[in-house]
Order: structure tokens, then sequence, then C-alpha cells
């Protein structure tokens, strides 16, 4: 190669490293969101609150005298990206997406819009994370970026991480992110699950993330309680750590008393058996270990007495997913994604399904095999010798 030949070859390389990124932006010219809610207003536009952190040397004062290191910015438009378009406008900044980790939607815009149309910019643009949290709110959505946060450097941030821990720790959940959701909703069934924020009654102005909103083709249908999340995630085989109650009888006139075991590790399988085009029977088959956390009424002092109180764990299980079950085939909502399992296991015969699935779901019988071990009492005391 010549010298001539290999100088021009090499020009455009020199001037790229004079000029750096061509597509770079300052840290000034940018606002980094956090977390945005989402409503509908009574002209039927879309308002957006978006949170967007502020990055200057001792973040901005509250009125409580404290100081905080976000602020959040409303615009109201025909469609969500018209709206973020308005972000500049009140910012003096354009949206930086990429950090963002949390989007709240209202119950009336969740009901009477189609999420997924809702959604399509934070689905089609290049910045925003598909990993980010979706939840849907009790009443509106804005209400719960204005409040304060116990912990953390944004409300946004303390939700997303409220989630999490909810879903994890305790079960009462499900987490659910932009990227589950849009597979969900694209699916055969076309449900899916996301988590529900609301305000305690007695703590209003602290949230709680528990219990799930049931999404049936991009639109809210309904909610399903924290306790039947639990035995949902049960049955599914997510239920990751928690604390399960066991009912005692009464005793005379007091309260009803309550045994607590700490779930160990859970193993779950759904076997379903196409009988006709009609009939369907699925067995949910769970295997479960348990620690004792506390005996509010229980002794185990025997043989015996282990063996009845695991049979009791098994009795209050099975009737707690019987429950949550029955629940769904009343909602003809069929959250344990057995229509999928139909359609990967013989795709011809789901096609003459799915026109009927909600009622081929709520006719569906199901049988259940629970099974419990105790493995350890849950103190540092040894248990005495077990008496055969």
């Amino acid at each position: 190669m010549s010298r001539r030949l290999w100088m021009i070859l090499s020009l455009p390389l020199f001037l790229l490293g004079l000029t750096g990124c061509w597509d770079r932006a300052e840290l000034p010219e940018k606002g980094f969101v956090m977390g945005v809610a989402i409503d509908q207003t009574e002209e039927g536009k879309i308002a957006l609150n978006t949170q967007i952190f502020k990055p200057s040397q001792g973040g901005i004062k509250s009125s409580a005298g404290t100081e905080t290191t976000y602020l959040n910015v409303t615009t109201e438009n025909d469609t969500v990206s018209k709206a973020i378009r308005d972000i500049p406008s009140n910012l003096g900044r354009k949206a930086q997406w990429s950090h963002m980790s949390l989007i709240i939607i209202g119950e009336e815009l969740a009901r009477k819009q189609n999420i997924n149309n809702v959604l399509e910019f934070f689905y089609r643009d290049h910045e925003p994370r598909l990993t980010l949290s979706i939840m849907i709110a009790e009443g509106r959505a804005d209400q719960y970026l204005k409040i304060k946060p116990l912990i953390g450097n944004s409300t946004s941030q303390q939700i997303f991480r409220s989630a999490e821990a909810t879903a994890t720790d305790t079960g009462k959940t499900i987490f659910t992110n932009l990227l589950d959701m849009g597979l969900q909703l694209k699916s055969e069934v076309g449900n899916t699950l996301v988590p529900y924020i609301y305000f305690p009654d007695k703590q209003p102005k602290v949230t709680q993330v528990a219990g799930v909103a049931l999404i049936k083709k991009g639109m809210l249908v309904g909610r399903m309680e924290p306790k039947k999340v639990e035995a949902l995630q049960i049955i599914m085989g997510k239920y990751i750590n928690g604390m399960m109650d066991i009912p005692c009888q009464k005793i005379g006139n007091s309260d009803r008393k309550l045994d607590v075991v700490e779930v160990l590790d859970l193993h779950s399988r759904l076997q379903p058996t196409i009988i006709s085009q009609n009939s369907m029977k699925v067995l949910v088959k769970i295997q479960m270990e348990v620690s004792i956390s506390e005996l509010n009424c229980s002794k185990i002092k025997t043989a015996v007495d282990e063996r009845k109180f695991t049979e009791n764990i098994e009795a209050v299980l099975e009737d707690n997913i019987e429950e949550t079950v029955e629940w769904l085939k009343q909602k003809k909502f069929d959250a344990l994604g057995l229509g999928n399992m139909v359609y990967k296991k013989n795709p011809s015969l789901w096609r003459e399904m799915k026109p009927d699935w909600d009622n081929q779901f709520a006719r569906t019988q199901f049988e259940y095999d629970v099974k419990v071990k105790v493995i350890n009492s849950g103190t540092v005391i040894p248990q005495p010798a077990l008496i055969k």
C-alpha cells in the first residue's frame, strides 16, 4: 500500500477522533427519567407525570425542609408520545429514558384503553429498558409519585424496590417487567398479571404493593387479593420465599390462633390431560419443604404429633390452592397458562379450542397432590427424641 493511499484511508478515523462521539449529549441537556405515571383526563387525553432526577448540590428543598433529588413534570396530550414531546417545554431539557425503572398506570385508563397501545412508545424507542417494572394503581397513578419517599432517592425507586421485595420475600405480588407483559399479552391466551399499588386505609401517605391486577387482551378486568396470589405463585412454582399461616381450631371464645411455617423449598408441576375438545383434566403436583417459625397452638413432641402437623399443613395448602383455582375459573381467567401449554402440545387442537377457551378453562377439572416435609423446628434448642 502506497503512503498516499494509507493517508487517505486514515483521514476519516483521524477526523472522528477530533470530533468525538457524533451523538453525545452533555448532562445539562438531558433530564434523566426515574419513573412515570400515566392517567386519563376527563377529556380522554393522556396525563403524563414524569419524575426526573435533579442533579444539583443539596437537591431541592421540600415544604418540610428536607432535601429531595427529583422533580415531577406533568404534561397532557392526545398520546403518550406527544405528551413526552411536551416535556422540554416545561423542563428545558430533553427526557432521557435509559435510567427509568417504573411505569404506573391509573386504574381508569387501564380499564378504558389497551395497555399495549398506551405503552407503544416504551416498546419502540431505543432508550427505555425492557426490564423496567409495570404496575396498576388504585385510583390515579400520579398521586403515588407525589408522596415523599420513606427511604431511597426517589419515590420511583422506593416503589420499584417494594414490588421486588414483596414478590421475592412474601409472594404477595408478581413482579412484572415490560418484556414479561409484552410476551404474555402476545401469547395465545393473552392474559397477564401486573402488580397492584394502593394506599393502605390507615396509612394514606405510604404506598403498598400487594395483590395483582388481571389484564385480559390488554384491558384491566379485575384484581386478585394477596392471599390468592401466594397460592397462585405456589401452583406455578414461583414462590421464592415466604411464610404460611396454618389456622388452628378455636379455643373457647378466643380469637383463632395461627401456627406459622417458613417455605424453604418448592417444586410444582402442572400435568394437563386433554380428554376431548370440550374436556380437560389438570393434575397439580406440589412438593414443599418448610421449617417451623411459630407454634401458637400445636405441640410436636412425638412422631405422631409431627405427622398430624404435617397433614394439617397439606390440608390447609390444598384448600388455599383449590380456592384460588376455583376463583380463577369463576372469573374465566387463565392465569396458569394452560392454553399456552395446549398450544405447544397440539397447535391444531388449540385452534379449535381457542375461540371458546375462557369457558373451556372454567369447565376444567383439577386434582391435587400435595406433599409437605417439615425440615426442622426453627429453633436452636434441639427437638426432643421422637417416640415411634
